[in-house]
């Protein structure tokens, strides 16, 4: 996500994606200059020197830091070393964040990196491209404008995923299309593999098997092992379906037949700016401007945080349902999967 270049896709990504790298979206943002890589890997920093014409090349982020003293920093490391290299960036004045999700592997480390960037003033933007993407955000507002009704549920056909891996996505759209932060209580199963020993550390990435979510003004979510990368948003007058991670939208209505959603009309994702620019476009016009970063708010960031370690407590009890306000701040999910961490 740092600098891959899209290409590895061959091509296979619906509108609203190319280019998916921080990398190539700064390269391809009007108001971003890209000055500086660094990786614990030098083999990696000389290669992307070469793609994207960059001549300063680091392999420890506190000399990028000190030597370029640059305005934003995009990160795309493993989670665990995320808030020490942002403590370290706010205390050398850097204005502005672009982090891969997850932001953090607790509860009460992401309040405390949301809390240490807003009191220095600096502005985030979170790897969450979706919510940035025009075709999910109309669907957002089909789904709040009463042009077919309330919103009632929305399923999520993501797959049997891991919770850090993959499902930092899923949380953040149950945020951005439910419009909503009053979560009232969450059920899930997933598989641990055996590594709960510990009471507070979850030392890996629990597959989520099945999760169920609902909201204070009664709007349920869930998320299924079925495959296609699919969203289903039900109304009372419609039935909404996001195709294929962004391929289309499938709007089914009633025709002659009351409450029978199956009058279908298809539109196609329109070619669009990618989430990846969105965002770093968003987060240098907030520097520039001085105003708050409009695509995500911190407060989802932590909503979304909070769902994922709700649906590895509960999974941890079975798929008992769990008060949201009971998740335990203090759980830490390492994301371990072999010798890799998310």
């Amino acid at each position: 996500m740092g600098a891959e270049p899209t290409s590895r896709f061959n091509g296979t990504l619906p509108h609203g994606w190319d280019p998916v790298s921080h990398a190539e979206a700064i390269k391809s943002t009007e108001e971003l200059e890209l000055v500086a890589l660094c990786d614990v890997d030098a083999a990696k920093t000389e290669r992307f020197s070469k793609l994207y014409n960059v001549s300063a090349t680091y392999n420890n982020y506190r000399d990028l830091i000190n030597e370029v003293k640059p305005d934003i920093l995009s990160i795309a490391t493993r989670t665990d070393v995320k808030a020490e290299i942002i403590y370290y960036a706010l205390e050398h004045g850097i204005k502005g964040f672009y982090v891969e999700k997850p932001l953090s592997r607790s509860v009460a480390e992401c309040e405390q990196v949301l809390n240490k960037i807003a009191a220095a003033g600096a502005k985030l933007v979170y790897g969450a491209q979706r919510r940035a993407m025009p075709l999910f955000k109309q669907v957002k507002y089909m789904c709040h404008s009463g042009l077919y009704g309330d919103l009632k549920h929305i399923t999520f056909e993501y797959g049997r995923n891991m919770l850090l891996w993959s499902h930092p996505h899923t949380t953040d759209l149950i945020v951005f299309l439910a419009n909503s932060l009053a979560v009232e209580y969450i059920s899930a199963l997933c598989d641990f593999g055996g590594n709960c020993e510990n009471d507070l550390v979850v030392d890996t990435d629990p597959w989520v098997e099945n999760a169920f979510i609902r909201f204070e003004n009664g709007l349920t979510c869930n998320i299924t092992p079925n495959e296609g990368n699919n969203i289903r948003l039900h109304l009372s007058g419609a039935i909404i379906t996001i195709n294929g991670d962004g391929y289309s939208i499938d709007i089914s209505t009633e025709a002659n037949v009351k409450g029978r959603f199956y009058q279908l009309q298809r539109q196609l994702g329109e070619p669009a700016r990618s989430g990846a620019q969105v965002l770093f476009a968003d987060l240098a016009k907030a520097i520039i401007n001085a105003t708050p970063v409009v695509t995500i708010r911190p407060e989802e960031i932590l909503a979304g945080t909070r769902l994922l370690s709700g649906i590895t407590e509960s999974g941890l009890k079975d798929g008992a349902k769990l008060n949201y306000k009971d998740v335990r701040d203090n759980l830490v999910i390492t994301g371990r999967f072999g010798q890799l961490y998310a």
